[in-house]
């Protein structure tokens, strides 16, 4: 998935957001039918590989071409609030989308659940086919070796872009782990499978509500504040996860630790496409995505050898201490909130 995050958004910025996504979406369509149809572990292997593609190409270019076609449309100021209601959409999508797959499966067979995605992406193609790129995006750069040299020059000339970039990398990567370690750990302290299902959801849920309200909340407190206060958040519900072994208080440090993750996502999306210019916007939010899933990979690594040496507690402890200091070396001050307001 990292190694096609970069050339996603460098084609992305230098050729067209439109095609991107085009190509995206119609690489996922194959994907979906080399899924369904593999009978070996190395077209298991491609399929997966397209798919990691497919997303890439396809979504990773949707944040910047949403806030372009918001900027041709001079609603720049209600950025936040269309970002956390598109967020919320998608929460609530993943709430709907586990029952109607499992519906299919269960009635039409496996394969057929699996063809199902194949109706999904052929939508996205569809509408893709239907969108005008924004006149907001404009390319200066020729050549990919020029975009990315002008990008890291940009990055190093804004610090606060990269204060952001790291604290929003790596506090949402500790949170998609605890997402893929904890069914495992509430399994360990008793926490029924049935019960597990209801919370994934629930998590879902009380992310899709707070999210839908994301610009209202950091427009009451302040961005400095929300973005330190959620960032906490998300610590502390990875610790109360690590230290205690009491179902309740392990459930509520993980409904805290991902609705604060989702919390963010819209209020950073907003961020980014503030500071970026348009000829560069995909191509360093792109690089974002790069961080992440290089970490992830990184860390997925060694996770199993940790796991079983300090065991899953220690872990999530470790992933909050990490946050705490990432947290309070990319503090923003209040310069960097005006900038952020637009000041």
């Amino acid at each position: 998935m990292f190694l096609s995050q970069i050339p996603a958004g460098i084609l992305s910025d230098l050729w067209s957001r439109k095609k991107v996504i085009i190509l995206g979406s119609f690489i996922g369509i194959i994907s979906a039918f080399v899924y369904a149809n593999s009978t070996s572990f190395i077209q298991v292997v491609i399929a997966e590989a397209l798919i990691a593609l497919a997303i890439t190409f396809a979504f990773s270019t949707l944040t910047p071409f949403g806030y372009e076609v918001i900027i041709e449309n001079k609603k720049e100021h209600a950025s936040k609030k269309i970002f956390s209601k598109a967020t919320s959409c998608l929460l609530l999508g993943g709430i709907i989308g586990p029952f109607v797959g499992a519906y299919i499966a269960g009635n039409f067979g496996l394969k057929m659940g699996m063809l199902s995605n194949v109706f999904s992406w052929l939508l996205i193609f569809l509408v893709s086919l239907t969108l005008r790129n924004p006149k907001a995006h404009r390319a200066k750069e020729r050549n990919s070796f020029n975009q990315i040299s002008s990008s890291f020059k940009l990055l190093k000339m804004n610090p606060l872009l990269i204060y952001l970039i790291i604290n929003f990398t790596f506090l949402n990567l500790f949170s998609w782990l605890t997402l893929a370690l904890i069914q495992p750990y509430f399994e360990n302290i008793r926490v029924g499978i049935i019960y597990i299902g209801i919370i994934f959801s629930g998590a879902n849920l009380i992310g899709a509500i707070t999210t839908n309200f994301s610009d209202r909340i950091e427009k009451k407190f302040g961005i400095r504040r929300s973005v330190f206060s959620s960032g906490v958040l998300i610590a502390l519900g990875m610790l109360m996860i690590g230290l205690f072994k009491l179902p309740s208080i392990v459930i509520l440090g993980f409904l805290m630790t991902r609705t604060m993750s989702r919390f963010r996502e819209p209020l950073f999306s907003d961020y980014f496409n503030k500071l970026i210019g348009s000829d560069k916007r995909a191509t360093i939010i792109s690089f974002s995505g790069f961080l992440y899933w290089f970490f992830y990979g990184v860390l997925g690594l060694f996770l199993g050898y940790l796991i079983e040496g300090f065991g899953l507690g220690k872990i999530f402890i470790g992933f909050a201490l990490v946050s705490i200091v990432v947290i309070l070396f990319t503090k923003i001050n209040t310069d960097d909130e005006a900038k952020l307001n637009g000041n």
